[in-house]
């Protein structure tokens, strides 16, 4: 059995009387970063969710292989955070006492209930002074990077120009129409075995009747409709043509601004849409794009700087993975 697997049955399913061995081969320590240990049980900690997962949707040979490769890339992060933060330790960047207070305090305003943190330091099995000490050594490694990556990367305006001149295809809008949509799904059933629902069909009939009868699409939406835009009275995103199945794409991009299809039937069920807005296709102009340049030739340079330092500061490391 996969060494990996049979770490986990260790964990999870052997009894009380071996608990001292399980301590010891969690402790195990897997890889040696300079002067500073990873252990298994550290490991574990990322790699535990991920297993879990996995043993839902595979099984024997398959897990074994998922399992392993997930623990190579873990470990390889947790070497590679390792380096990070020493590296940060040896620049001599810290961060004061009130920064990671503003720190802590912006964290917990992002939760829903104040009883969230504490929830979460529990199940992690980690105290708050803990807890901070993370959110320090986090702040350390965001200054190290604003410092090696960020300040050395540059992206000029000349740069923006041609790679806008070399990718005429990125900048091509297709036409695109927005609508509001009604929607009643088929049974399970009737999807499974790609049939007609007469009771679903009936549904929207009558519902269709309504909405030309009293004018409240909207409401009837907010009451009836079975899509993920209900709440938002059926408005969804902008939809470029062939982008949906053909049959809804015809009726949508032939529909007039401001009204009504018929009953479509789609795989999932029926729908009526409302066409709200329509574009015809365009080419986008360079100032309208030159952000949407910059951020995406910006992250491609800061990955490649990433790696460049990541590799000079391995090469000049002592790594050692047992």
């Amino acid at each position: 059995m996969n060494r990996i697997i049979f770490l986990f049955f260790l964990v999870f399913l052997l009894l009380p009387k071996v608990q001292a061995a399980e301590q010891e081969l969690l402790d195990r320590v897997v890889a040696v970063v300079n002067d500073e240990v990873i252990t298994q049980a550290e490991l574990d900690t990322f790699l535990r969710p991920i297993y879990e997962a996995y043993s839902k949707e595979y099984q024997g040979e398959e897990l074994m292989k998922m399992v392993q490769e997930a623990r190579q890339k873990i470990l390889s992060q947790m070497i590679e955070d390792k380096l990070v933060y020493q590296e940060a330790v040896k620049q001599g960047i810290e961060v004061k006492e009130e920064d990671v207070e503003k720190e802590f305090d912006d964290f917990k305003r992002k939760m829903e209930k104040p009883e969230e943190l504490d929830l979460m330091l529990e199940k992690e099995g980690m105290t708050m002074k803990a807890f901070k000490e993370r959110l320090r050594k986090q702040a350390m490694v965001r200054q190290l990077h604003d410092r090696e990556i960020r300040a050395k990367v540059v992206i000029s305006p000349v740069e923006v120009e041609d790679f806008y001149k070399q990718n005429p295809d990125k900048f091509r809008v297709k036409e695109r129409v927005r609508v509001r949509s009604l929607t009643i799904k088929k049974s399970g059933e009737a999807r499974e075995k790609g049939i007609p629902d007469e009771k679903a069909a009936q549904q929207i009939q009558i519902l269709e009747q309504r909405i030309r009868l009293q004018n409240n699409f909207e409401e009837v939406i907010k009451r009836f409709s079975e899509d993920s835009h209900a709440k938002q009275e059926g408005l969804g995103d902008w939809i470029e043509r062939g982008s949906m199945i053909e049959s809804v794409d015809e009726v949508l991009f032939n529909t007039p601004l401001g009204q009504l299809t018929q009953i479509v039937e789609t795989p999932i069920g029926y729908h009526i849409f409302r066409v709200t807005a329509k574009e015809p296709a365009q080419e986008r102009k360079l100032d309208e794009v030159k952000d949407q340049i910059m951020n995406y030739l910006y992250q491609q340079k800061s990955n490649t700087r990433f790696r460049e330092w990541m590799e000079e500061i391995k090469r000049n490391a002592y790594i050692s993975i047992r």
